[in-house]
């Protein structure tokens, strides 16, 4: 397989944990275009992705897996499309706390589903450790209701270990797929 087919794309809202997730899987310092925020935000947040972030990962082949995660700023989303173009993967990061959380998640399943409809999805739930009431069956059922049945887990996007199994997670689903396709 030609390695620029093996991409996949981090999306989410604006303090989801794109660039963390990107940065704790990545083998080397990933491309990072970050900016501080001005001393007028209202995010918790100190800075925000204004371009993209961009890592790689050596898979067992020895093909590289491209890492990109775009900004969740809606005005920013004309770079989508481009970044999406021939995605495997897609990657949906939702902060538990965030109070429109099944909202957001739905219209970014649509949105990416619409610009890489070859692509598999996953979704990763971070920040649930800071919102005990967050419930990911409930969650995940709504989601499913809404017509998205895909992999849906919490993840400390901090953690190595936890973003690679969410990647795992997406890449099996994927090779699974492709697998009952071919029968």
């Amino acid at each position: 397989m030609d390695s620029f087919y093996n991409k996949l794309v981090f999306v989410g809202s604006m303090g989801a944990g794109k660039t963390t997730a990107i940065r704790s899987i990545a083998d080397g310092d990933p491309v990072s275009t970050e900016m501080p925020l001005s001393e007028h935000a209202t995010s918790e947040k100190s800075s925000t992705t204004v371009a993209l972030d961009y890592g790689t990962v050596e898979l067992e082949e020895g093909e590289l897996l491209h890492l990109y995660g775009v900004p969740g700023q809606r005005y920013l989303d004309f770079m989508w499309p481009m970044v999406c173009q021939g995605a495997i993967g897609i990657i949906v990061l939702v902060n538990a706390g965030e109070p429109e959380r099944h909202e957001t998640t739905i219209m970014l399943l649509r949105e990416f589903a619409a610009l890489a409809p070859d692509a598999s999805f996953v979704v990763g739930v971070t920040r649930s450790d800071l919102e005990p009431a967050f419930q990911l069956v409930e969650f995940r059922d709504a989601l499913a209701a809404s017509g998205f049945s895909v992999p849906v887990m919490k993840v400390d996007a901090r953690e190595q270990i936890q973003v690679d199994f969410l990647v795992k997670t997406l890449l099996s689903c994927r090779h699974a797929g492709a697998l009952m396709l071919e029968t």
